[in-house]
Order: C-alpha cells, then sequence, then structure tokens
C-alpha cells in the first residue's frame, strides 16, 4: 500500500507520526521523506546525526530492479529483519526540491507497484502548500492522511487545504481517500469534533505524550513503560486502521479499473 501524510500548516507531529508508523506497522515497510522544505528529521532526530546517508529520496532512479535498489539505497530503522522497516531519507537541501519535482510522477508509480513485492510504503509528504511538493504521490496514494492538533486556527488551515486541495477532480477513481489523524493536544478539538468541523473520517488520534514522542523525534531515552504506554498501543491501532482502509481502497479500484495490478 501507499499511504501518504501531510499536513496544512505549523509543525502538527507529521514527521514524528510517520516515523511511529513505521516502527508500529503490521508488513514490511519503506518509510520515505518526501518534505522537500527541509533536511531529514528522522536522521536529525531519531539518529541523533549519527548517520551520514550515501543516499537520499533525490537518488532514486525508477526502473528495472526498483526494489532492489531501494532496499540497497534505504537505511534500516530497528536491528530487526521481520517485518522489514526501513527509510529513505529526505533531501539533504531545500534547493534539491526543484529537481525532484521532474521524479515525482514515475517515482509515484513505481512506489505504488511495490505492493506487487509486499512491501507498503508511508510517505512524509510534510506540508500540503510546500514549493515542489510530491503530488503525484498525493494523487496516486491509497490513503491520504492529514496530521493535524486541531486547534481552532489549525482547524480553519485544514479546512481551508481540504476545500483548495489540488490533488484530484471530484469523481476520479484516482482521487485520493482524504482522512484525518489528530493529535490530542491540550486546547484542542476531539478527533470526533475535528472530523465533523472538516467533514473528513478520522483513522484515528494518538493521544499527548510529549516524552513518547521525544523517543522518536529527538532519539531521547524512552520513558519507562514505553512499550506498553497509551502512546504506542495508538500507533499500533491506527497502523492497523490505516493498513486496512488501504487495502480496501485499492481493492475497489481495481474492481472498478478491472485491473489486475
Amino acid at each position: 500500500m501507499l499511504i501518504s501524510l501531510t499536513s496544512s500548516s505549523g509543525s502538527p507531529g507529521v514527521s514524528t507520526t510517520a516515523l511511529g508508523l513505521a516502527l508500529a506497522w503490521p508488513r514490511d515497510v519503506i518509510l520515505l521523506e518526501a518534505d522537500t522544505l527541509g533536511v531529514s528529521s528522522t536522521l536529525a532526530g531519531f539518529f541523533a546525526g549519527s548517520i551520514s546517508p550515501q543516499n537520499t529520496v533525490i537518488d532514486l532512479t525508477p526502473g528495472q530492479d526498483f526494489e532492489e535498489k531501494l532496499l540497497e539505497q534505504s537505511i534500516p530503522l530497528t536491528d530487526d529483519t521481520e517485518p522489514l522497516r526501513r527509510l529513505v531519507p529526505g533531501i539533504s537541501n531545500p534547493l534539491q526540491g526543484r529537481a525532484l519535482s521532474s521524479r515525482w510522477d514515475a517515482l509515484a508509480m513505481a512506489l505504488y507497484d511495490l505492493e506487487r513485492a509486499g512491501i507498503d510504503v508511508l510517505v512524509d509528504i510534510g506540508r500540503f502548500h510546500a514549493p515542489f511538493m510530491a503530488a503525484p504521490i498525493l494523487k496516486i496514494s491509497d490513503v491520504t492522511a492529514l496530521v493535524l492538533q486541531p486547534t481552532v486556527t489549525a482547524t480553519v488551515a485544514a479546512k481551508s487545504t481540504i476545500t483548495h486541495r489540488r490533488l484530484a477532480e471530484s469523481g476520479d477513481i484516482e482521487a485520493p481517500a482524504l482522512h484525518l489523524i489528530t493529535i490530542d493536544a491540550p486546547d484542542t478539538y476531539s478527533e470526533s469534533e475535528a472530523s465533523r468541523a472538516l467533514g473528513q473520517p478520522s483513522l484515528g488520534s494518538l493521544p499527548w505524550a510529549p516524552k513518547h514522542a521525544a523517543a522518536f523525534a529527538h532519539g531521547r531515552p524512552r520513558p519507562r513503560g514505553f512499550d506498553s504506554s497509551s502512546y504506542i498501543r495508538s500507533l499500533r491501532s491506527l497502523a492497523d486502521s490505516i493498513s486496512t482502509a488501504a487495502r480496501k481502497r485499492r481493492a475497489a479500484i481495481q474492481n472498478l479499473r478491472g485491473d489486475a495490478r
């Protein structure tokens, strides 16, 4: 499955959520950083700058043996080999965003087809309105999730993004299934309130747990009881929810097309 995570404004936790989902994912998964505004948050945060990658997303070349090359050029997120959890780091310089803009179409199709190899892809798109955004990946994704901490300001911004999104025309069978992922920060709308206000279904929510999230965002020590915490349980539940929604959507689209991809 191909799943994209994006945001409408600010820093709602897209990268941290994407990484957490990759580590909780039920199948083999690649986390691909496609944010065109900055350097790899996973390398800087989760790995605390300890890794200097030889390849980033700009080095991916769709074509023959794409799966093999992808695995060679990506970085393991854990020492475990099953399930597979690997990272394709984002660009090292925002100026590389322009060069990526001509490659998104081919890369989107190659990532979509990794389903044949049993590999799912989580894409950290970054901010929705960023220059040279990976719009082709958004368009072809099985599920697109808008991540937000639903304050009044963030909800208004999200409403504008949803209203004017440049993903696909209504009625197109490739139009992304846009869902919400809410983070229950203090003084925010609840998951159900945000879903009603924005008119979009929710995939789930994550509890407000700064110390737990910091283990992913900044590579800080994991608090006691981390693996059994409500934060990790919520990530696992959210990963299952997204995976199920993506499978159902791809099956429905393939049935409409009569496509046996």
